[in-house]
């Protein structure tokens, strides 16, 4: 579903659910892209859905394939070439959760350490960090034990590129779609109604997933 789609679908639902609803291209960019957040958020695994006494989101990343193929657009990769003296990478600059670490001209996994347990790897005679490195996760990116280590693979998620519906004004100033200035959703057709339902939430709109996908079956009839 490209970006266009998605505007007609947002002011469809708006038009049915709200009294005189219509929604500026700016305020459908404004919520479509806090729309994107809240379901990267979810898919991650939000805090607030953690169980007592049992620190798991009801959905998290890693969890199952399904979730993993959701977010599938946004799994990149880098070459990380650690500061040999602090041991500091620093993040991608579209970095937003990692998936995985591992040495860059070897097969072997890099763990990630807590804070309270990184001492006893440092110190381990039997699993010696300077043979099998670790990573802390700092606010200056990736901390790897042994400092003078030398280069890693990452793989992670990266922020999802905004959705933007371009637009240039007609002789009566009134928006006209503009392709050229446009930038389409990555999400699979299944996940950008996701998307769109969190975005009309934000827009004050709350309307169960399964109504979302009957007006998204009735732009797709109106565009054939």
């Amino acid at each position: 579903m490209d970006v266009n789609e998605c505007y007609r679908l947002v002011l469809l639902a708006t038009a049915k659910n709200v009294q005189d609803g219509y929604v500026s291209p700016d305020d459908f960019n404004l919520a479509m892209n806090n729309g994107q957040r809240m379901y990267l958020d979810y898919l991650l695994g939000e805090y607030q859905k953690y169980q007592p006494q049992r620190p798991i989101a009801v959905v998290e990343f890693g969890q199952n394939e399904r979730i993993r193929d959701s977010l599938a657009p946004l799994i990149y990769g880098a070459n990380l070439f650690p500061n040999t003296t602090t041991g500091i990478a620093p993040f991608p600059s579209d970095y937003e959760y990692p998936d995985n670490m591992w040495g860059l001209y070897g097969f072997y996994n890099i763990r990630f350490v807590q804070q309270d347990r990184l001492d006893s790897y440092i110190h381990s005679s039997i699993d010696p960090v300077a043979e099998n490195p670790v990573y802390l996760i700092q606010h200056e990116g990736f901390h790897f034990f042994p400092e003078n280590f030398g280069s890693a693979r990452l793989s992670y998620v990266r922020k999802p590129p905004s959705i933007v519906w371009g637009y240039v004004p007609d002789s009566n100033g009134i928006p006209v779609y503009n392709p050229a200035t446009s930038q389409d959703p990555i999400w699979s057709e299944t996940d950008i109604l996701q998307v769109i339902a969190r975005a009309l939430q934000w827009l004050g709109v709350n309307l169960q997933f399964n109504l979302v996908v009957q007006y998204a079956s009735q732009i797709k009839n109106e565009g054939q």
